[in-house]
């Protein structure tokens, strides 16, 4: 018979916990375990590929048991050797398995169930292909009758939501493996990258995005928000991360837009914010907009051969490309140089063709990449195509 509504309930918001928390799985099997009267139970993961047997998960079984059974029991299970012959999705008990009578007279059972007190068992089959085969498995002591029919349609009913909470546990955990080895390959950059969500709030701050908050020296982290110490610097900051968050849902490629934050000592900070599309950070935190924060005094720039032979720029079109992307204007261009305007806005129109931006920012993008191959690879990440 299966538990009332708020019993069901429970139980299916406990499994649904544990598959995006794995401390949950031993408290849920607890739960299900509570309903059909086992006195034990696990998730059996069985790794064809590697011939490798384990319990990932237990409830109420000694740790002596679990490692014996990971060393040499496994291959002596005749449970799981006859279960796993069945579809997946099958429920069955250990009676139409083994009779009692012949289990006793296994080696397994003389040398491992009697001293881990399992004699009964209850078996749902959640994979089994190629390469794994997964089952959760239910016990009974000798004090106790096997399991009988209403036990079984309470694991009946649970076996398809087993299944789905099952995948979603190794997808969630593939997903926040990927995420944490992305920040690791982040923080080892050294320039700061900070990942930005639909209402401008930061998901996640490299190590040297960190650092150069911490300082408190013209960029601040106020209320998870970017923030400069100057108040009209802190608005365009703000003007600049809406515009990248509105391109983000559009199919705009343009770059959100540049600035320089000043230092009370110390040259001023190069900022870039980008739109990120179709982008998320372990599964639930989706990326709208990227900083990049780029400090002169460890900058590091492209080479002249290097951009002379990706976009066929002059030496003076390097020249000016190069302070552009120190946020000049090209008048200030123009002044350092000692050309007019004129010239350097027609170099300026030629940078554009030839390397396929638009405008000042996109640039400043590009030079960015081609400075460090690691900044390559983390844009890569946070902006597929």
């Amino acid at each position: 018979m299966l538990p009332g509504r708020q019993g069901l309930s429970n139980l299916l918001a406990a499994l649904y916990d544990a598959a995006a928390d794995p401390s949950l799985w031993e408290p849920f099997i607890e739960q299900v375990a509570e309903k059909t009267g086992a006195t034990s139970g696990a998730l059996l993961i069985l790794d064809y590929e590697h011939s490798n047997y384990s319990l990932s998960t237990s409830w109420h079984m000694a740790s002596d048991s679990i490692r014996l059974y990971q060393e040499h029991y496994h291959s002596l299970d005749i449970w799981a050797q006859r279960g796993l012959v069945n579809p997946v999705g099958h429920v069955l008990n250990s009676q139409s398995l083994c009779p009692t009578s012949e289990i006793q007279e296994t080696e397994i059972y003389n040398d491992y169930m009697l001293q881990a007190e399992i004699e009964h068992g209850m078996f749902t089959i959640l994979e089994n292909n190629k390469s794994c085969a997964a089952s959760m498995s239910l016990y009974r002591n000798r004090s106790r009758r096997e399991f009988s029919e209403s036990n079984l349609h309470v694991l009946r009913f649970l076996t398809p939501h087993l299944r789905r909470a099952f995948k979603l546990h190794f997808q969630l955990s593939e997903a926040k493996a990927h995420a944490a080895g992305a920040e690791a390959a982040f923080d080892m950059l050294p320039t700061g990258l900070v990942l930005l969500d639909s209402k401008g709030k930061i998901i996640f701050m490299n190590k040297t995005a960190a650092n150069t908050a911490a300082r408190s020296d013209g960029l601040l982290v106020i209320g998870n928000h970017l923030r400069t110490e100057r108040s009209e610097e802190s608005e365009r900051m703000t003007a600049m991360v809406d515009s990248a968050i509105s391109l983000s849902t559009k199919a705009a490629t343009s770059a959100g837009g540049a600035m320089l934050v000043s230092r009370r000592s110390l040259p001023p900070l190069q900022i870039v914010v980008s739109p990120v599309r179709n982008t998320r950070l372990q599964m639930f935190h989706k990326i709208a907009a990227v900083a990049f924060i780029n400090d002169p005094l460890r900058s590091q720039r492209p080479s002249e051969a290097v951009l002379r032979e990706l976009y066929g720029l002059t030496s003076a079109e390097v020249r000016v490309a190069l302070l552009l992307s120190d946020v000049h204007t090209p008048r200030a261009i123009a002044e350092m140089i000692g050309v007019t305007d004129n010239t350097v806005r027609s170099q300026i129109k030629s940078i554009y063709a030839k390397t396929g931006v638009r405008r000042q920012s996109e640039l400043i993008r590009l030079l960015l990449i081609h400075a460090e191959p690691s900044v390559q690879s983390a844009w890569k990440q946070t902006n597929p195509r």
